[in-house]
């Protein structure tokens, strides 16, 4: 099997990674068409994982609506030459495009349940939808659910083992209280309209943050000057090292939050976007969510100076992990289901 997948975020090098890997031992062939955001071509090239890049990520709406024709060309070029029996992505806008117009099968899995403009351009090109039990929405018979989360296809207990060593080694002591805040870059579509922490504020937030735990930043974009000494600078794919011996993270990022919760580490979630696999994390005890700096503050307090919150996070992580899969099996199994079917129908 000839497998192309899209990466156009850094969480969906994640994602897919463990997945890769399988393929390749199971035999198949694999591409990757990247786009430049983030870390994603870092965590592609910490992870040793050949790719082509198609695009960078577009500042503004028109520069956006830019870059989905670009990308959309240079798939269907690439796609010429690699001649992929399945495609898939998260998201997988281009994909779903390219994969419609070559008739081969297209696997989207989506978490995302507010990217309604991503919906619209991929649900009627795409062979497959695949989402979280806890998605509000059915978006047509092609929409199919799993009891899982993205990000369990990589932060799993059978596919992560966080490493004390790894964290030491980049300098930072896992035996002292830190904490991780996370600022986004507000440039996807769904973030239009939305706000997290007050800007103004940062500096004393941080501030009050660095009473009770040593705090290190990791942002999309810059931060203001004052903050720059804060920044967690690090090989881009051991974050999960970092975040698993964390006392705290505190941020915009919805991925990011889900990631603290999935490792028994207390989360703040601050932003005004509310998705359903946060409600689902609050709802297990594993985060708090909210929209404005102060009561994000009063929070990450409550969290800091509560001596069992670890322990709390860990019970409530194993009640959710008896509820979840294993998602990259998952994928695997998933495609090689899916090409096989439609290998079955044309013969």
């Amino acid at each position: 099997m000839r497998i192309l997948i899209e990466v156009t975020h850094p969480a969906h090098v994640h994602f897919f990674r463990n997945a890769i890997w399988e393929f390749q031992q199971r035999g198949h062939t694999v591409a990757v068409t990247a786009r430049e955001k983030d870390v994603t071509v870092q965590l592609l090239e910490n992870y040793k994982i050949p790719y082509t890049l198609l695009s960078k990520i577009g500042g503004s709406k028109f520069a956006l609506i830019g870059e989905l024709i670009i990308r959309d060309v240079r798939l269907w070029n690439f796609c010429r030459r690699f001649k992929p029996d399945i495609l898939t992505g998260i998201s997988a806008v281009f994909a779903a495009h390219v994969g419609s117009i070559l008739r081969k099968p297209v696997v989207v899995w989506d978490d995302t349940e507010i990217a309604t403009i991503s919906h619209k351009l991929t649900y009627p090109f795409a062979t497959a939808y695949y989402s979280p039990d806890i998605y509000p929405k059915v978006l047509g018979k092609k929409h199919k659910f799993y009891p899982g989360l993205h990000e369990l296809a990589y932060l799993h207990p059978s596919q992560f083992k966080p490493d004390s060593k790894i964290v030491r080694e980049l300098g930072i002591d896992p035996d002292n209280k830190y904490c991780i805040i996370r600022f986004v870059s507000w440039a996807a579509h769904h973030d239009i309209g939305q706000h997290g922490f007050d800007y103004g504020k940062m500096l004393r937030f941080v501030e009050d943050i660095s009473r009770f735990a040593k705090p290190y930043i990791t942002s999309e974009g810059k931060v203001p000057v004052e903050l720059e000494k804060y920044r967690l600078n690090i090989p881009a794919h051991h974050i999960h090292h970092v975040l698993a011996f964390s006392s705290l993270y505190v941020g915009e990022g919805a991925t990011m939050a889900t990631e603290s919760a999935l490792l028994a580490v207390p989360a703040v979630y601050v932003n005004t976007l509310r998705v359903a696999n946060i409600n689902m994390l609050e709802q297990y005890g594993l985060v708090k969510q909210t929209d404005n700096s102060e009561s994000a503050v009063k929070l990450c307090y409550e969290y800091l100076i509560d001596e069992h919150s670890r322990d709390k996070c860990l019970a409530a992580r194993e009640k959710l992990l008896a509820d979840k899969i294993d998602v990259t099996n998952y994928i695997v199994e998933t495609l090689e289901r899916i090409f096989e079917k439609t290998k079955s129908k044309s013969s």
